[in-house]
């Protein structure tokens, strides 16, 4: 399926080219998913290089787009749980007479909260993933 057919007129020489979606989400971890890969390359090749159309290049245009950092949200997560538990523990003991073990977990559980919130703020990195454009050319 062509994303755009672009027709040049020139004298003897005119091109026509058109220009082709390339495999998306490949992944290639161990040999066999490089098979794959080329494989899904080559069928789209075959497919569209008939009627005197013929593979001039394959372009790769960088996408970017921001995904979250579970890492860095559990690291934000703890560290406030631990930091709330802290502060918790040493305001309710000291003012109210709290047992250690109710002022902790309250203090775990609204640092937890606020860690998580800020993280999945804070914690996002930008992905660069490669969108391929197959482009063909024939005379016209």
């Amino acid at each position: 399926m062509s994303f755009a057919d672009i027709k040049f007129i020139g004298g003897v020489n005119a091109m026509e080219y058109k220009t082709i979606a390339g495999p998306i989400g490949l992944t290639a971890e161990k040999g066999q998913d490089y098979e794959d890969a080329v494989k899904k390359y080559a069928a789209i090749i075959d497919a569209e290089a008939v009627g005197g159309w013929d593979l001039l290049w394959i372009q790769q245009i960088p996408v970017i787009k921001k995904v979250l950092n579970v890492g860095g949200l559990v690291n934000f997560t703890l560290i406030f749980a631990v930091i709330g538990a802290a502060i918790n523990v040493a305001v309710s003991m000291q003012q109210y007479g709290s047992s250690i073990g109710g002022a902790a977990f309250g203090g775990i559980v609204l640092g937890g909260l606020i860690g998580a919130a800020i993280g999945a703020l804070v914690c996002r990195n930008k992905v660069v993933e490669f969108f391929n454009m197959l482009v063909f050319a024939r005379k016209k």
